[in-house]
């Protein structure tokens, strides 16, 4: 008898809609050289796991290429047969940008601004690092622009930490946040 793989997206089954944190934990899991895009194999392996999540066994393979090429159709914008974060978005439920909630970020209160802290800082250990990070950025960008695609969010994350970074440990703390986000904390 085959052993089971196991299905990534069956963590994130709870959720009615993805926040970006969890967004950008499941298209960092599937985009696995790095490219910024899903190309063929990649995207076959994140269909195969969201076909068995909602249905419960695994897909067959003409089920898996019928599906993808479906998925191409009606998502892939540039028809380039592979999908760029922007368009991955279109597959999964996720939250409204968190950020679109703030009108301006001079005008952040102390309570708003707590608010988006814990929102990117799900974990709680008191830093904006890693998936939270991009996952901030992404909606900071995403909040002016169409279609964001992941380059365009690592080299914001670049410039960002570059700048705003003071200690250079890769990750925001409060007081850098506030720098970015130009309010007092």
């Amino acid at each position: 008898m085959a052993e089971k793989r196991p299905n990534f997206l069956e963590r994130f089954a709870c959720e009615k809609q993805l926040n970006s944190v969890d967004f950008m934990k499941i298209w960092s899991y599937y985009d696995k050289d790095g490219s910024g895009y899903l190309e063929h194999k990649e995207l076959d392996n994140f269909l195969v796991d969201l076909l068995c999540h909602r249905f419960g066994q695994t897909p067959s393979p003409d089920a898996v290429e019928e599906f993808r090429l479906t998925v191409l159709e009606k998502v892939d914008r540039n028809k380039d047969g592979k999908l760029e974060l922007g368009e991955f978005a279109h597959l999964l439920p996720i939250e409204e940008n968190f950020m679109k909630k703030f009108p301006t970020r001079k005008s952040l209160s102390r309570k708003q601004f707590n608010d988006i802290f814990m929102h990117y800082d799900p974990d709680g250990n008191g830093f904006i690092e890693g998936k939270e990070l991009l996952a901030l950025i992404r909606d900071i960008m995403s909040k002016t622009q169409q279609s964001v695609k992941l380059q365009d969010v690592e080299d914001y994350r670049t410039a960002v930490l570059r700048v705003f970074d003071k200690n250079s440990d890769e990750r925001l703390s409060r007081k850098e946040l506030g720098l970015l986000l130009s309010i007092d904390t």
